[in-house]
């Protein structure tokens, strides 16, 4: 270990000693149930942190998965890590064209052939602010955070409808959107909050649960963060970073049976930024 991890290892460990009376502790459920049995889950956006999280407390829950992505390689060693009960299908958001073949490929990967549950977990972040954010960029996030999530949700939605699926689609917002928008990526997750208002609208007619949820910092790759990093953080009113895992036993419950009333809402797990803090 070289002095400059060393002198880093000390300053988390009197970081952490600092403000742990203040930290939000991390709450690891004992029980797991079959939440989400006999159920086949799709979920778009299923290689990266959160969308891996997500994933397991699917599985953990009883149910059936299928992940996409954009790297077939990803997609593939995803679904290895996941094991018997998952599979994958490569799926690039920008081509929307593509999109009805590739639902009906991922109907047909489970025996049960069909979809019960549906996760927008897709997101880029883009990293120019305003001022100087090229088109290119804009269209980027646009497209993987807004407009495929669009698409992919009027497809599945159309397949639930015919095939009489009361199943739930679960938008991954973020606590962002709360936020003067100013960015592609927040102007893109108020989108979806707006977008999971009005889907919620249209589609409960035919039993089918639209919410979203809406993430605060998470340890991801997305903002740097990296296996054995501190979690604490002077940034958010509860002094820490989530962890993909708790974003995923959220979501367990939001397409659950236990949600069946809760529609067109946003669930925050934020550590308070975004709603009491900016």
């Amino acid at each position: 270990m070289g002095v400059g991890s060393k002198i880093r290892e000390l300053i988390d460990y009197y970081y952490s000693k600092k403000n742990e009376k203040n930290v939000v502790p991390i709450n690891i459920p004992k029980n797991k149930s079959n939440l989400l049995e006999n159920k086949v889950a799709l979920i778009v956006g299923g290689t990266g942190g959160i969308g891996v999280a997500i994933a397991e407390s699917f599985l953990e829950a009883g149910a059936k998965v299928i992940i996409s992505g954009t790297s077939e390689e990803k997609v593939t060693k995803t679904v290895e890590k996941l094991g018997n009960a998952a599979r994958g299908i490569q799926i690039d958001l920008n081509n929307v064209t593509e999109f009805d073949n590739k639902v009906s490929q991922s109907i047909s990967l489970f025996p049960e052939n069909r979809i019960d549950i549906l996760v927008n977990c897709a997101g880029v972040h883009g990293d120019q602010k305003f001022g100087i954010v090229s088109e290119a960029t804009y269209d980027a996030v646009m497209n993987t955070n807004l407009k495929g999530l669009f698409f992919m949700t009027q497809i599945v939605s159309n397949y639930m409808k015919e095939k009489k699926i009361k199943g739930h689609i679960l938008n991954v917002s973020s606590a962002a959107a709360l936020k003067p928008g100013y960015t592609p990526y927040e102007i893109s997750k108020s989108g979806v909050r707006s977008f999971t208002l009005g889907a919620a609208a249209e589609l409960i007619p035919y039993g089918i649960v639209v919410n979203a949820i809406a993430p605060g910092p998470v340890a991801t790759a997305m903002l740097g963060r990296k296996e054995g990093d501190t979690l604490y953080t002077d940034c958010i009113p509860a002094k820490r970073f989530a962890t993909p895992s708790e974003i995923g036993q959220l979501a367990v419950i939001m397409v659950s049976d236990m949600c069946d009333l809760v529609i067109g809402d946003t669930f925050y797990i934020s550590g308070g930024s975004g709603t009491i803090q900016y």
